[in-house]
């Protein structure tokens, strides 16, 4: 928050005009330099393992999207990474399920005015849709991903932090709170994990996994920091279960990882953890029918350190006889606090399979949220948005995976109070598929929302102050009427008089303006 005071000093004589003395200080904030949200279309194709012949089903299409890295330039921010798709489908024979993972790179410019080389620009990328495709021998993707680009400034900015030498000079101050990131760092690490899978699972072969990494803990000292928190692994299983080809298993792996920092020795930390690549098998355990998995999943860590520091800036300045003040201001919004935020609320939805085959065995789905609304109210965050569902499921005529595509509306109120909500990103996990009649299934799920919110603060800072001759002015007592909102300050300022005087011939003026006109009186010399 913002401190204002004011030090208001009159310095009356009768000699020649002083010289203007202007006293000026490079402040190390952080400035926010501005955001953009766009949307990024990225296609691949990789050729299937079978023949060119044999008929192909796409089953479900699942994508992540992983940034290398954001790079700003004059007036634009360019974001590099790829996104790697995991597609279920059958190839010839429709009762065998078969994966595929491939991945296509992308390279995503953003125009941002005011951006410049050097300038640190954070990016957030959520998918959004994804589609899949064979095609003589050929599968197709697409995905659609939500970017959203952030540019802040760490370099020094030169503002006026008072005058002097002035005759009848008025000074108003305030205290600014900010901080200032004075420390980086980035790491990959490999984080391993093993566990066994029971017997009654009848698992064949694993497909493929997806998984969530969320930061819970962060301390720091000597030039690092230590991150602390939980992957939450889906893997998807082939099966021998009779009417179940697919089965699903989920596992928590905690890690506690360690990221060197570049810089300075800050006063707060903020930390987070992407997922960037995942790997598993699974083998032949110990007892007969058991499994062994294991995983292997690489994040991308990292984390900033800030300091926090008071400035006492000039905030407006006149005087009161000789030459006038003239006063330029540029409007800065600047980083009070970094923090990561993660939270997650369940949620529940209905699947009505008008004119489908009717459900015998739900196998699992796969839920990618799309935001279409964001309020807040009273500490928490109201999202609105349309849940795109894919539903395999197992049907009594035939021993074939079904399809089932939908969008759902959803609702959901986080507990987290977010100064800028627009660069959060959403994902789903623990999802639970349960067939309630032959066409109605329930989906149970968990959403989680992670956002590095950065909080704002706008003000503006005078740059430059310049003398200017005054207009002559006859002596004597005035009687104006203020204009509502209209403060004590501002009135002494267009009449050049001092806020002591102003207040002593008007006792009852309030000081910050009142919401109806008042009747002032002032005299001038």
């Amino acid at each position: 928050m913002t401190d204002r005071s004011m030090d208001f000093m009159e310095k009356q004589g009768a000699g020649a005009t002083k010289a203007l003395e202007v006293l000026r200080e490079e402040l190390p904030l952080q400035r926010f330099v501005g955001e953009s949200l766009s949307q990024a279309v990225v296609e691949g194709e990789v050729a299937l393992p079978g023949g060119l012949r044999e008929e192909t089903t796409v089953l479900s299409a699942e994508a992540m999207a992983v940034l290398d890295r954001s790079t700003a330039e004059a007036d634009r921010v360019t974001a590099d990474g790829k996104v790697v798709f995991h597609v279920l489908y059958t190839q010839g024979d429709p009762t065998h399920v078969s994966a595929l993972e491939a991945s296509a790179e992308f390279s995503h410019p953003v125009e941002l005015p005011g951006a410049q080389a050097g300038m640190t620009a954070p990016v957030s990328l959520m998918v959004e849709h994804v589609e899949a495709g064979a095609q003589g021998g050929r599968l197709h993707l697409m995905a659609i991903l939500r970017v959203q680009v952030r540019v802040f400034s760490d370099e020094p900015m030169e503002v006026v932090t008072g005058v002097r030498s002035v005759d009848g000079l008025m000074l108003r101050t305030e205290t600014l709170s900010g901080c200032q990131t004075v420390a980086r760092g980035e790491q990959d690490v490999l984080v391993r994990d093993e566990c066994d899978l029971g017997a009654v699972l009848q698992i064949t072969d694993t497909l493929y996994a997806t998984a969530i990494a969320t930061v819970q803990d962060v301390m720091g000292g000597e030039e690092r920091a230590t991150l602390s928190g939980n992957i939450l692994l889906e893997v998807v299983h082939r099966s021998a279960m009779p009417s179940r080809p697919l089965v699903v298993t989920r596992h928590t792996i905690p890690f506690e990882e360690t990221v060197s920092l570049t810089g300075e020795e800050g006063d707060s930390l903020c930390a987070g953890a992407v997922v960037k690549d995942v790997a598993v098998l699974s083998q032949e355990g110990e007892e007969e029918g058991s499994r062994t998995l294991r995983a292997e999943v690489l994040l991308g860590l990292n984390a900033q350190a800030a300091r926090q520091r008071d400035l006492c800036l000039l905030l407006d300045a006149y005087t009161t006889q000789g030459d006038c003040l003239s006063l330029e201001k540029q409007e800065v919004r600047r980083a009070l606090a970094h923090r990561q935020v993660h939270t997650a609320e369940s949620g529940k939805l209905t699947l009505l399979l008008d004119g489908q085959p009717p459900v015998r065995t739900p196998l699992r789905a796969a839920l990618r949220p799309v935001m279409t609304d964001m309020t807040r109210a009273g500490g928490k965050l109201n999202v609105e948005g349309m849940m795109e569902v894919t539903l395999l499921y197992m049907t009594d005529d035939t021993e074939t995976p079904q399809t089932y595509q939908a969008e759902e509306p959803f609702r959901m109120c986080f507990a987290c109070d977010v100064s800028l909500p627009e660069s959060l990103v959403l994902t789903t996990s623990n999802i639970d598929v349960n067939g309630i009649t032959s066409d109605r299934v329930e989906v149970k799920y968990i959403l989680h929302l992670d956002c590095h919110d950065v909080q704002l603060a706008s003000e503006s800072l005078v740059t430059q102050v310049a003398q200017e001759p005054a207009e002559e002015v006859e002596p004597g007592i005035l009687m104006y009427f203020s204009q509502p909102g209209e403060s004590l300050w501002d009135i002494a300022k267009r009449y050049r008089v001092s806020c002591d005087s102003l207040k002593r011939m008007n006792p009852d003026l309030e000081e910050n303006g009142g919401a109806q006109a008042q009747r002032v009186i002032l005299w001038r010399k």
